[in-house]
């Protein structure tokens, strides 16, 4: 009993503190994406996609602390508002949530934004 109970530990053990390997046999990180080498396969990484106007919707208090450098890529940034968390929403782009920002309300910033100099 005592042999069983060992080795249901030891397996359970080894995938709590696993990698996670795309494309690989050996992650060498917690998420290890590895692009294909065919040539006709499209390699990245998409974030999730929102307008402003669905982030709006979402209101102010579903991104919270547990969020903190969530990141997503706004693509139309024409609707919704700027109030809030999305007060420097102003184009489309990388944004990243800070959970500390504005007095622990949190603010969206731009990683990465077209359209601002």
């Amino acid at each position: 009993m005592k042999k069983i109970i060992s080795c249901f530990f030891m397996a359970a053990s080894s995938v709590v503190f696993a990698q996670t390997g795309i494309n690989t046999e050996t992650p060498k990180a917690t998420l290890d994406v590895t692009a294909k080498k065919d040539i006709l396969t499209i390699d990245g990484l998409l974030p999730p996609r929102l307008t402003r106007a669905e982030l709006t919707e979402k209101g102010n208090t579903l991104y919270g602390m547990e969020q903190d450098g969530v990141i997503i890529y706004i693509n139309d940034a024409s609707g919704g508002d700027r109030q809030s968390q999305r007060e420097y929403i102003e184009s489309k782009g990388l944004y990243i949530f800070d959970a500390e920002a504005a007095n622990k309300e949190g603010r969206w910033m731009c990683l990465f934004c077209y359209g601002l100099a």
